[in-house]
C-alpha cells in the first residue's frame, strides 16, 4: 500500500473537506477520492460519512487515523535506513603494535588506503594483548604483529621481516655510554642483547620514534629500524654502529580463522610482499 493513500487520508481527516484537501496535497478532488476508495476497498470499511457539507470519521476512520500516521512515520525511518545502508562504505579496520608501526606499516598506510579506495578503512596503534581482544570480538579485522598468535582460531600469515639496526648520535658508543636507550623489540631481542650487551639503558621505551626523537634531540644511542633511520644516516644526522645484534623481525598478518575479510586479506597480502 502507498504511503501517499494515507497521506491523503490525514488530510481529508483534518480537512473535513476533500477539495481542501486536494488543495493541501497539489493533486485533484477525483484524485483524493479515488485514495480515500483504495483506502476503504482495502480496509473493507467505510472510512467516511459524507452529508452535505458535513464530512466526519466514521468509527473505523477514527480508529484507523492514529495508525495512519504511525505507518506513515515507520515507512519513511525504513525508507531512511536503506539508504543509509546502500550508500555506506564498508569497513576494514587493521592495527599495529607501536615498533612494527614505526619500522614498516607507518610508510605504507597510503597504499594501503589506495587499495582498499571506495572503503571505510581505520587504522589504529596498540599493545599485543588489546589487539588480540579486538580481534577476537571483531572489532579489527587484521594485525600486524612480530610474534604470531598461537591459538587455534587465529591465523597468521608471514609476509615478510625488517632489518634492526644499533645507529647513534655519534660513532663513539661503549658498554659505558649513559644515553642509550632500549627499545622492546620482544624476547627474542631481548635474549641476543643481554648476550652482547652491558650498557645500562638511561631510557627504556617500547617505540620506534620516541628513541628516534630523544637521539635527535639530545643524542644517544638505540636499536631502530634500517628503514626508519636510513634517510637521518645519508644526510649524517645519526651513524651506523657495528653491533653483533642484527637481528631480522617478521612481519605477521593475523586474523581470525573464520574472518570474512578473505578477498581483503589477499589483496592486502599480496601489496606488502610487493613493497617488501
Amino acid at each position: 500500500m502507498d504511503i501517499k493513500v494515507f497521506k491523503t487520508f490525514i488530510a481529508v481527516a483534518e480537512n473535513r473537506h476533500f477539495g481542501k484537501a486536494a488543495e493541501q496535497l497539489y493533486i485533484t478532488q477525483a484524485a483524493v477520492s479515488a485514495r480515500i476508495k483504495q483506502l476503504e476497498e482495502f480496509y473493507s470499511a467505510t472510512l467516511f460519512i459524507r452529508e452535505k457539507n458535513n464530512l466526519t470519521l466514521t468509527p473505523a476512520g477514527e480508529a484507523l487515523l492514529p495508525y495512519a500516521g504511525l505507518i506513515i512515520d515507520h515507512v519513511s525511518q525504513s525508507k531512511a535506513a536503506i539508504d543509509v545502508a546502500i550508500n555506506q562504505k564498508s569497513k576494514l579496520n587493521i592495527a599495529a603494535t607501536p615498533n612494527i608501526w614505526d619500522a614498516y606499516v607507518s610508510k605504507r598506510v597510503c597504499e594501503i588506503a589506495n587499495l582498499f579506495e571506495g572503503m571505510s578503512v581505520g587504522t589504529e596503534i596498540s599493545v599485543r594483548e588489546a589487539i588480540q581482544r579486538k580481534l577476537e570480538d571483531k572489532s579489527l579485522d587484521f594485525a600486524f604483529l612480530t610474534d604470531p598468535i598461537k591459538e587455534n582460531e587465529f591465523q597468521n600469515n608471514l609476509i615478510g621481516y625488517f632489518d634492526i639496526c644499533l645507529v647513534g648520535s655519534s660513532s663513539g658508543f661503549s658498554e659505558n655510554a649513559d644515553n642509550y636507550i632500549y627499545v622492546d623489540w620482544g624476547l627474542t631481542f631481548a635474549k641476543e642483547h643481554a648476550v652482547h650487551h652491558k650498557v645500562f639503558p638511561s631510557h627504556r621505551t617500547s617505540t620506534a620514534t620516541i628513541a628516534l626523537e630523544l637521539i635527535l634531540s639530545q643524542g644517544g644511542f638505540a636499536y631502530l629500524p634500517a628503514e626508519l633511520v636510513q634517510p637521518y644516516v645519508e644526510e649524517g644526522s645519526l651513524c651506523y654502529i657495528d653491533s653483533s645484534v642484527q637481528i631480522k623481525r617478521p612481519i605477521y598478518l593475523t586474523h581470525l580463522v573464520a574472518s570474512t575479510s578473505q578477498d581483503a586479506l589477499s589483496h592486502l597480502t599480496n601489496l606488502l610482499r610487493v613493497t617488501q
